[in-house]
């Protein structure tokens, strides 16, 4: 397979439209340009090559075709190097780049933001494909601000918001400390090949794994670099006060904490994982100013994270996963009598899955993990797993702060107030699954039994396996991300049953059997015997027929 190029797709075609022979056809400008860029997905160069000729229409709304037309229309799939006013200019020098983008005055700050783990899970423009509040909050407030603006990723290195990507699972504080100076560099090189240096301010929104590797290769450059939101906790980028939407545009970046007015600052000590304590440490304090009306935000660990994954089959990380309030009022309405110690060490910690939403919630992921779900076995995990941050507010603010705080947070396990998402119609599904075996509350220690499906049950039991089956994949390299999608919007059985009527086997099938895995495939699960009720003969005669094929012994 070719090497891959390090040059921007825009250079490729650039230089595919010098080296062609004219007129050159779409599909020969496509080819060359994927020898030399494997990695990158067809729409995205389909787009540059769209916004690089100069007939297209209205070219100049897309931020693409802000950049000097590269290519010419002859005829309908025909295209020659483009030539402005019928004059062949001068050619650029080997090895050299010309700047793309010549920064005017307002331009002399450019914007810099880090990409999200949170991601779409299809190809879409760098703009939609990240999903992270964080970026969003920064995307919105580039867009506001009005600058040019850049994603920085940890697999591209440099994208323009309309860059259509994959998802993709390449975190640059997870790669080597020698590919981070490089990928420093190679953005840098990018930044270079898009506009004159010297003199420009790069303000970078984004962690010190992304900040860290830009500072000596952009100052070497002649460039500046500030970073607003260093030295800040995830919950305290959040609450940056630029982002806030009525910020003045043009205000001059502050780093460190907020000291905006008291929303944000009584936010901000909620969205400070530093100000979380562990059950037992909450409990200890005992009630002593938590016995009035508040709000609060759960915590998760990485290794809570990581089964909370499996059970909810979406990718879910350590940090703020939920967030609540105990008692207030809105206006005309008689206020709650609850207090923030009444909701977390009676309800939360004390409490049982009928008296609490979040310890429901929390039983029914577990449950689909394959993880003991008895009410003294989630009052364990909560205490191994998970911190809590409370925050004491007037009783006529509560509401109004909830909002706010969910808003700008967006918790994994919040259900209402919030846009729906896979994570979310997953839970969803796995509590209406609790709620077919309804029963009396259990006090705290008891069995979930009633409550929630048994464990034996065949439809439970699938769930957990498929799901078991896929956090395999995941961690052996592979994500089925379009098999997720369908779990969480069909369940496990619908969804197996739907890649059982394809006439072809799926692409995960074919990694499993590429990598002996085939056990842990959505058709050796369904030839389980206790799968046996859920599917038909016909359904178990194509499992059977694809495992054989595959070599696999049933």
């Amino acid at each position: 397979m070719a090497s891959h190029s390090g040059d921007t797709i825009w250079e490729l075609v650039g230089q595919a439209a010098e080296a062609l022979p004219e007129p050159f056809s779409r599909s020969a400008l496509i080819n060359w340009i994927v020898k030399r860029r494997p990695d990158v997905e067809l729409t995205s160069i389909s787009t540059h090559i769209q916004y690089a000729i100069a007939e297209t229409p209205n070219r100049h709304r897309h931020n693409l075709g802000a950049r000097p037309p590269q290519l010419q229309r002859v005829d309908r799939g025909l295209y020659r190097r483009y030539r402005p006013q019928a004059e062949t200019p001068m050619p650029v020098p080997a090895g050299t780049s010309a700047p793309l983008i010549a920064p005017t005055a307002t331009e002399s700050r450019v914007l810099l933001i880090g990409c999200s783990r949170t991601k779409a899970d299809v190809p879409a423009p760098a703009r939609e494909l990240f999903r992270g509040p964080v970026f969003q909050r920064a995307r919105d407030y580039a867009v506001r601000q009005g600058v040019l603006w850049f994603v920085l990723s940890g697999k591209f290195g440099l994208l323009d918001p309309d860059d259509v990507v994959s998802p993709y699972d390449v975190y640059l504080a997870k790669q080597s400390s020698s590919y981070r100076r490089t990928w420093g560099e190679w953005v840098t090189s990018q930044l270079a090949q898009r506009m004159p240096l010297p003199g420009v301010t790069f303000e970078i929104h984004a962690g010190e794994s992304y900040c860290a590797p830009l500072r000596e290769p952009l100052t070497r450059h002649g460039a500046s670099v500030v970073t607003p939101l260093a030295g800040l906790g995830y919950g305290e980028r959040l609450a940056w006060p630029g982002y806030r939407p009525d910020a003045s545009v043009g205000t001059e970046p502050q780093a460190g904490r907020s000291q905006e007015p008291s929303v944000v600052a009584d936010l901000d000590r909620l969205l400070d994982s530093r100000n979380a304590w562990s059950p037992a440490e909450f409990l200890a304090a005992g009630s002593d100013g938590r016995d009035g009306p508040g709000l609060y935000t759960w915590w998760v660990d990485e290794d809570g994270a990581r089964v909370l994954s499996v059970g909810i089959g979406q990718p879910l990380h350590a940090g703020l996963i939920y967030a609540g309030k105990a008692g207030g009022h809105r206006e005309r309405a008689a206020p709650s009598m609850s207090t923030l110690w009444g909701r977390v060490a009676g309800n939360h910690l004390r409490g049982n899955v009928g008296s609490s939403t979040f310890r429901k919630s929390l039983a029914a992921i577990l449950g689909a993990a394959g993880q003991p779900n008895s009410e003294q076995d989630l009052t364990s995990w909560m205490h191994a797993h998970l911190r809590v941050a409370t925050l004491p507010v007037a009783s006529e603010r509560v509401s109004a702060l909830e909002d706010e705080l969910v808003s700008r947070t967006d918790p994994p396990l919040n259900l209402a107030g919030v846009p729906t998402d896979a994570g979310r119609s997953a839970l969803a599904r796995l509590r209406s699954m609790a709620s077919r075996h309804p029963g009396p509350p259990q006090p705290a220690g008891g069995d979930l039994s009633t409550t929630l499906p048994a464990p034996s049950g065949p439809l439970l039991a699938f769930e957990r396996r498929i799901r078991a089956d896929v956090g395999a994949m995941v961690r052996s390299g592979y994500r089925p991300t379009i098999f997720e999608l369908m779990l969480a919007e069909h369940g496990a059985v619908e969804a197996v049953r739907r890649l059982l009527v394809a006439p072809r086997v799926s692409d995960g099938f074919r990694y499993l059997w590429e990598h002996g895995m085939l056990q842990h495939s959505v058709e050796n699960a369904v030839l389980a015997p206790e799968s046996f009720e859920l599917f038909s003969d016909t359904e178990r005669g194509v499992a059977r027929t694809r495992l054989r094929e595959a070599g696999f012994e049933v």
